[in-house]
């Protein structure tokens, strides 16, 4: 068993499904404070905050677009089907700090 191999299966051993979970949380944790702070730092967002409805649509076809991507890679690509999604956990999670006044920003 080589170093590469025994990684791998440590990062496998985190279920998809649950990376999916957080990932789902924290995206929909920033499109709510985006809505009720309504202090948006990205200007895109912020013009679409305006119009809660299309947000929310564009906000879960890019939760479906991120899941069918890493569900896709999984199959070849385990590790970075991970990778994927803890990096937009890690954007969502930031995306709903920089909504809130707690922002130092």
């Amino acid at each position: 068993m080589t170093v590469g191999s025994h990684r791998l299966e440590r990062v496998v051993a985190v279920p998809l499904s649950a990376l999916v979970a957080l990932f789902t949380l924290a995206e929909l944790s920033d499109l709510v404070t985006a809505q009720m702070v309504r202090h948006e730092l990205n200007p895109i967002a912020a013009s679409l905050s305006a119009t809660p409805l299309l947000s929310f649509a564009l906000k879960v076809a890019l939760i479906a677009f991120v899941v069918a991507t890493a569900v896709i890679c999984e199959r070849e690509r385990p590790g970075l089907a991970r990778l994927v999604l803890v990096i937009g956990t890690i954007a969502g999670v930031v995306g709903a700090l920089s909504n809130t006044h707690l922002t130092p920003i």
